[in-house]
């Protein structure tokens, strides 16, 4: 589990530090996609299908890390629509260890251009879910959570999907593996 967690601080870190590059770069990358707006050029294209390999989740509550499921392994799948929304439907083993099966939109409006080609997008998801008792997500079968997405140019990246601590929920940061399928 320390491995786990190890690597999720490892990863916020070098999206901090690829956010402070950007930011000292003059944050000429940065894009509030208005009407007007060019699309951010190293962004995945619209129309592209990419596999969603869910992975591990780092649980924000003490309680919840210590007697939660840390391994989330899933699939699905992500279309995106245009620059900035898009669909993702799946499922995961979840934190309880019960199949859930999500369908989501997403909204990802702030696009960050990186080096070396990368690009960030940051947003938001809804949708419904299933696998979950009212005790343990009380708005089920509805869901939102933030949305961090880093794409290589072909594609290839990861999604961070924030949900917040809420009453007696545990929140948790998730880690998916995306690969581009088109």
């Amino acid at each position: 589990m320390q491995t786990k967690q190890h690597t999720l601080i490892i990863i916020a870190v070098a999206m901090a530090l690829a956010l402070g590059t950007a930011h000292a770069q003059g944050i000429k990358g940065i894009s509030m996609d208005a009407p007007m707006t060019a699309p951010v050029p190293s962004a995945p294209d619209h129309g592209a299908w990419a596999l969603d390999i869910s992975t591990t989740s780092y649980h924000l509550r003490q309680w919840a890390r210590d007697s939660l499921n840390q391994d989330n392994p899933g699939l699905g799948v992500e279309y995106q629509y245009s620059h900035n929304w898009g669909a993702a439907a799946g499922f995961y083993k979840n934190s309880y260890s019960r199949t859930s099966v999500y369908a989501t939109a997403t909204y990802t409006p702030l696009h960050i251009s990186l080096p070396e080609g990368f690009s960030m997008a940051a947003g938001g998801l809804a949708g419904a879910i299933s696998g979950y008792t009212s005790a343990e997500a009380p708005d089920r079968p509805l869901m939102a959570a933030a949305l961090l997405e880093i794409r290589s140019r072909q594609g290839y990246g990861i999604n961070l999907v924030g949900v917040p601590n809420a009453g007696q929920s545990a929140g948790f940061i998730g880690l998916q593996l995306v690969v581009p399928l088109t």
